[in-house]
């Protein structure tokens, strides 16, 4: 076919039908008249509406090619408010009558952002699209697929159950907890139940402790004796921090005021600060650690690990430890020289059991994998 016969379409789509829905006009609407009628009335209805700026876009592309002596008709076609398979089916069969009618030897398209790009293999596939003109208007294409990308993720919030019992469970359970307490005069537990809720939800999520309770339940026994040790070491590790709060006002309120009052008295009086609270919160504090080391013990004695060795050190060690710790407590707050001295004697026999502890226990496991290899190779000569 000769140049000079050939024949395109410029052709502005508007897949969600604001020409129908704001204007009532039916497309397909043909000639450059009534494309400009059309435009006009639907930045009357909607001056801030990007279709009809495509549409004098498609306008000013027909009268740019009409210049040149090149052969065209100008044309919109629309799909509908779903803008999904029946908005595509609608629009394919609007572009096949035009075609038909016209036989245009190709198609000049003219688009006003991303969405309305997604029809494009469907035109192409009824006459190949010659060129792609894009109309960006102030609000700018990375605005809009800005605002795609974000409907996109609140969708997900909303319908996704893994995002939206945090994204709107949460923020629920706060209005309605908050909504009841502020009914019924209670303000000010109103906004501390609020301050909780939030900050426990930022402190499980930010720790990862939702996914750790989901998979302990998952590993059946062994996740149980899991959960119990933790929720109970955690609640033990809260009351010896109370128990030492406490200790700590009850022996040292003078040397906290004079810190308060003069904070430069920190270096001074610190050392007996820390020394009076460790000593009101020692003992449950080990207690809480071997709870959590002895659930572990348990835990890799039923799967038969051999990491029950190094629980078995660690409750060793904790049990090593409390003495010289009490001892340092002690030596911070007095700071006597018998301190001094019994805080290395008991460094010193710690060291010596654990270096035993540890050399028993290394033999055992180098044993073990010895047999674990020979039986091995037995079977492999079998």
């Amino acid at each position: 076919m000769g140049e000079g016969k050939e024949h395109y379409l410029v052709l502005c789509v508007d897949r969600d039908d604001d020409i129908g829905t704001k204007t009532g006009i039916e497309t397909p609407i043909v000639g450059r008249d009534s494309v400009i009628l059309a435009a006009t009335k639907l930045s009357l209805a909607d001056p801030e509406e990007a279709d009809a700026n495509a549409m004098f876009a498609a306008i000013k592309e027909y009268d740019r090619m009409i210049a040149q002596g090149i052969g065209c008709e100008v044309a919109v076609v629309s799909g509908n408010r779903n803008a999904g398979f029946e908005a595509d089916r609608k629009i394919r069969r609007q572009v096949e009558s035009l075609v038909e009618k016209g036989l245009f030897t190709g198609i000049v398209f003219v688009s006003d952002g991303v969405e309305d790009e997604t029809i494009i293999p469907i035109i192409q596939s009824i006459r190949p699209i010659i060129s792609v003109k894009k109309v960006v208007i102030k609000h700018s294409q990375s605005v809009e697929e800005t605002y795609q990308i974000l409907g996109r993720y609140l969708r997900m919030l909303v319908y996704d159950q893994r995002y939206s019992r945090w994204a709107l469970g949460v923020p629920g359970l706060i209005l309605l907890l908050a909504g009841f307490l502020i009914i019924v005069g209670r303000v000010v537990e109103a906004e501390l139940a609020t301050l909780l809720i939030i900050g426990g939800t930022l402190f499980v999520r930010g720790f990862g402790l939702d996914r750790t309770v989901s998979s302990y339940l998952r590993q059946g026994p062994h996740g149980y004796v899991r959960i119990f040790t933790l929720v109970t070491s955690s609640l033990v590790l809260l009351v010896a921090v109370t128990e030492g709060y406490d200790y700590l006002l009850s022996h040292a309120s003078s040397q906290i005021n004079l810190v308060g009052s003069q904070p430069s008295l920190l270096l001074v009086y610190g050392a007996q600060i820390v020394g009076y609270f460790i000593s009101g919160s020692l003992a449950l504090l080990w207690v809480s650690i071997g709870i959590y080391a002895s659930g572990s013990l348990l835990v890799h004695v039923m799967r038969g690990s051999v990491r029950a060795y190094r629980d078995v050190v660690v409750i060793v060690m904790l049990g090593l430890l409390y003495l010289p710790m009490q001892t340092f407590s002690s030596f911070l707050i007095g700071g006597q020289r018998e301190s001094t001295i019994l805080l290395v004697s008991y460094v010193l026999f710690g060291l010596a059991i654990i270096f035993g502890l540890s050399t028993v226990i290394y033999g055992k496991l180098k044993q073990r994998q010895s047999s674990a290899g020979e039986k091995e190779g037995a079977g492999e000569a079998s």
